[in-house]
């Protein structure tokens, strides 16, 4: 198959937003090239007969021309080295599926855009998520992409983990994340928390996103919190922290707060 090779060169200080919504929309098939002077080349490879994803077909793209899968998939396959998710958990990056069963390791197959070392945001809510879940939990995973949160709570204890996304290949891509790690989860196509039925109820509540989609539901995840539970938000950058910090103070007090660079992540408890 041909592939078409897109290019275009960003700040050093985008490149996490790029990433950001790579992992939103399930679009893996991008990598970054860092360059001496602090700019960075986002590199794009699209299928023929693929269109761009939203985020990227408002930015202006240099067209390479076409490529063979050969040329960039070497490349990307160097980049497949285990590193550490959280306290504890390596993260195993693969090239097919094969089981990863050990309850410290996670096992993932990857997209190109994972070759950067997994986004601040999602080791930020593993680290959380790594304190705050107890055996027998019932977890809730919003917007769950690869699912390795869900994953992750599975193998820390939990005992059942559902997890939501309006995206067909985010559930997809959860089932086969689950299997390769040896564990169950439920996928539920919903649009943030619409699937879910009045009355229902978990024990932990992880929604790993950037801020503008947290703000749209944060304020209705009490409502399916059981009593003595924890939330899980990720995805804040630099100053989005205050407005979500106000959407949450009337309903709960923050029980720990984890940083990485201009990224947050909060862990909740009702007040």
């Amino acid at each position: 198959m041909k592939y078409r090779h897109l290019f275009t060169v960003i700040k050093e200080e985008e490149r996490d937003l790029f990433e950001s919504w790579s992992w939103e929309e399930g679009f893996m098939n991008l990598y970054f090239e860092e360059l001496p002077d602090r700019t960075v080349t986002l590199h794009v490879i699209l299928a023929e007969d693929e269109n761009l994803p939203e985020f990227l077909s408002m930015v202006e793209l240099a067209d390479l021309g076409f490529t063979r899968e050969e040329d960039w998939y070497e490349k990307w396959r160097q980049t497949l080295q285990p590193f550490s998710l959280c306290d504890g958990i390596t993260v195993i990056p693969l090239e097919e599926e094969r089981q990863v069963k050990g309850l410290n390791e996670i096992g993932l197959i990857p997209g190109m855009a994972f070759g950067t070392g997994l986004h601040e945001s999602t080791r930020l809510a593993a680290s959380l998520t790594k304190k705050a879940v107890r055996p027998g939990d019932r977890v809730l995973d919003v917007g769950c992409g690869t699912g390795i949160l869900s994953v992750l709570a599975m193998k820390c204890g939990a005992s059942e983990a559902i997890a939501l996304d309006i995206d067909d290949r985010a559930l997809e891509k959860t089932l086969e994340t689950a299997r390769i790690n040896g564990v169950s989860v439920e996928v539920v196509k919903s649009d943030f928390l619409s699937a879910l039925s009045e009355g229902e109820s978990f024990d932990l509540i992880i929604a790993n996103m950037i801020a503008e989609l947290l703000e749209r539901f944060v304020g209705d995840l009490k409502r399916f919190l059981r009593e003595n539970g924890s939330i899980v938000i990720s995805g804040i950058y630099g100053e989005k922290i205050r407005s979500i910090s106000k959407l949450v103070d009337v309903d709960f007090t923050i029980d720990d707060t984890k940083e990485d660079g201009d990224w947050k992540a909060l862990l909740l408890k009702k007040r």
